[in-house]
Formats: C-alpha cells, structure tokens, sequence
C-alpha cells in the first residue's frame, strides 16, 4: 500500500463527496423536506461510498499480493455490492439512535471495521478457518487513543471551518458535515490498525 497516495485519495474522495452534499443542500434549503432527505439519506449513503473508497485503499494491508482493483472486483460479484452498501446504511441508521455511539468519533470507526471485517469474511469464508472479528483488547485500546486524538483534533478545526462555510453558503449547522469529512480522513489509522489485527489471523 502507498501511503502517500492513500492519503491523497481519501482527501480528494473526502472532499468531493463533502462538497456535493454541501452543493445539494445549499440548491435545496428552500424546501425544508428536501434537506431533511438529502441529510439524513442522501448524504449518508455518499459517506459510504466514500468510506468504501478508503477501505480499498487500505483493504490490500492484510494481503500485500491483492490490491484495491481485486477488492472493487469481489463486491462486484454476486451482488456484494449492493448487500455491503445496504449493510453499512442500516447500520449507521442503528448507531445514530444509540446514545454516545452516534457521535461520529464512535461510528465512523464502528463502520469502518465493519466494512473491513465482512468483506474479509466473504473472502475467507472458505479459507477453513474461522476468525475472530471483534478487535482484541489491545487491537481496541490502540484505536480508542488514535480516535481521542481524532476527537480533539476534528473538534478544533471543525468550528473554523463550519462558521466559514455557513457564513459562505447561509447555511446553519454546517459542523455535522464537516467534522464527518474530518473524521473520515482520520479513519487511515483505524482501518491500518484492525487490518493488521486480522492479517495476523491469517493462516
């Protein structure tokens, strides 16, 4: 895996998906039910495919001959695209009703290692063996500190930028977006760290 294009990737793939919504929502703010669509449906299904994005960047971690063509590969069969993007919306749809794990610092990690652990079960589903899943202890006090980093960093630089773009766009209440661009940029670590974890489960 390239770091560094990794990087740019998930920046660039961040930053279009987040200005699309911003554009949709900015076109729409007329018609109070088209933004409540748009937020609340629309806007989350980009963030998804924007984290499926970053996951194949990072996917390729656990086995250094596959790369993230072999991963688009694999969802496209059989329909896998389709049951991971609805996998995910549902999930996401049941964390944002659960108090403390809807906040974004909590979710967007829950997502990621969700994504992560079920395409590694499809592909491994016949391998003969089975893996654990769920991140160790260790495997979850190292991502707990990377996101209490994360935390403080998106919670700074997320007001900025808000105030910024609600004063450019007249909007109100920009900040959810923006700390979930944030957030999906900082989820690099989270997805190195739990890929690792299953790579070591390898046989």
């Amino acid at each position: 895996m390239n770091l560094l294009l990794t990087v740019v990737l998930t920046v660039t793939s961040v930053g279009v998906g987040t200005v699309l919504c911003f554009w949709l929502i900015y076109h729409a703010r007329e018609v109070d039910s088209s933004v409540w669509i748009l937020e609340h449906i629309v806007c989350p299904i980009l963030r998804i495919v924007v984290l499926l994005i970053l996951v194949a960047q990072v996917y390729p971690v656990i086995d250094v001959n596959s790369n993230n063509v072999e991963f688009w590969k694999m969802l496209g069969q059989k329909g896998l695209f389709n049951d991971l993007l609805n996998i995910l919306f549902f999930a996401g749809l049941l964390l944002s009703f659960i108090p403390l794990v809807n906040h974004p610092v909590f979710a967007l990690p829950i997502q990621s290692m969700l994504t992560i652990a079920v395409v590694f079960n499809w592909q491994y589903a016949d391998a003969g063996f089975a893996p654990q899943l769920l991140p160790s202890l260790a495997t979850s006090l190292k991502i707990f500190g990377w996101m209490l980093l994360a935390y403080f960093v998106t919670r700074e630089s997320s007001i900025f930028l808000s105030r910024w773009i609600d004063r450019r766009l007249a909007l109100n209440g920009s900040i959810r977006l923006v700390s979930d661009a944030i957030y999906l940029v900082l989820q690099i670590p989270v997805m190195l760290i739990y890929c690792n974890f299953l790579k070591q489960q390898l046989p």
